[in-house]
């Protein structure tokens, strides 16, 4: 996922689902990068930890986990979604 330039836009919401292959600290890297932008929330999903990372600033980070639920907040109002299901 490249991150824009922030002249060209930010989406509100962008989404990172972390590969065997991806170092951590590239992913949280590329976060802190679309929050830079202007994003206002970032996800990052980890199928290997069954985790989903919400970022809504720096110091604002959030780890969910089964039996918590995602919930889009003022970013995606009426989203939510149990972690559970997002892993099946």
């Amino acid at each position: 996922m490249a991150v824009p330039n922030s002249s060209r836009g930010h989406p509100d919401l962008a989404a990172e689902v972390v590969s065997p292959n991806d170092a951590f600290r590239e992913v949280a890297d590329k976060a802190l990068d679309w929050l830079a932008a202007g994003a206002r929330m970032v996800l990052v999903v980890e199928p290997a930890d069954r985790t989903v990372t919400v970022h809504r600033a720096t110091d604002d980070v959030s780890v969910l986990r089964d039996g918590d639920v995602l919930d889009g907040a003022d970013v995606v109002p009426g989203f939510r979604v149990p972690i559970a299901d997002i892993f099946g």
